[in-house]
């Protein structure tokens, strides 16, 4: 017998645990997330740094992160679960004239939109702030001292958590092999697990999405690129 959901979520990291915790708490509980490997987090949520601002140049971004940065200061008391939110600062550089004055701009753009505590410096200012770094061709930067980090596993298990206790379902070791439609609406999703109707489902799989989208016969312009990580520590442990 097939399974019905309101809403399915293709993916089970940070987005996907994201989605269903706000879909949850604004009263839509019957979700299933549908995640491939045998727990979360083993995509991209498992290898993100975890650096979060809100020094961006355009709106949409500027307010997403408005919002996150504020949400993250009380992620415990909203969900039971740390974050690992640590305020410790982003600095931007720039090395031309041309690049602080997009930094200005962007500043610009910041502060309309509410982030106010964004700060222009001059060379004299960063080298006191890092006094390790050379700033001969440095030309200026900005400072925002609520940009930082966080815990993405962390913040995926808190989602999580807070979702499942409202009533959504996590289906492990699961793919999903195909979407019907239905009038150009999605009737059901396909899995390994067996078949969910459904009207809703929300593709959360990182650098798959473009990958599921196709099962649907949706085109989307995402294109993974591989990438290389690297872990050092300093003798002083920081």
């Amino acid at each position: 017998m097939a399974e019905r959901a309101d809403v399915v979520i293709i993916g089970g990291g940070v987005i996907g645990a994201s989605v269903a915790y706000h879909l949850a708490e604004a009263g839509c509980t019957n979700i299933i997330i549908v995640e491939r490997e045998p727990k979360q987090g083993m995509g991209s949520t498992g290898r993100a740094t975890g650096g979060v601002r809100a020094q961006f140049g355009t709106e949409i971004n500027i307010r997403m992160s408005l919002y996150s940065i504020a949400f993250l200061t009380e992620f415990e008391e909203a969900t039971g679960h740390p974050a690992g939110y640590q305020p410790r600062g982003y600095l931007f550089l720039a090395t031309t004239e041309q690049q602080f004055l997009e930094l200005k701009k962007n500043r610009e753009c910041q502060q309309a939109l509410g982030l106010t505590n964004v700060e222009l410096l001059k060379p004299a200012e960063i080298s006191l702030m890092l006094p390790q770094l050379r700033v001969d061709d440095v030309v200026g930067g900005s400072f925002c001292g609520t940009d930082g980090f966080i815990d993405p596993m962390a913040v995926m298990r808190g989602f999580t958590a807070r979702a499942s206790e409202r009533g959504v379902r996590v289906w492990l070791e699961t793919e999903v092999v195909g979407i019907e439609m239905d009038g150009g609406r999605v009737s059901k999703v396909r899995t390994t697990r067996g078949a969910i109707h459904t009207r809703a489902v929300v593709c959360a799989a990182g650098a798959w999405a473009a990958e599921v989208a196709r099962l649907a016969g949706v085109e989307l312009p995402v294109t993974p690129l591989r990438r290389q990580i690297a872990s050092v520590r300093t003798n002083t442990g920081f």
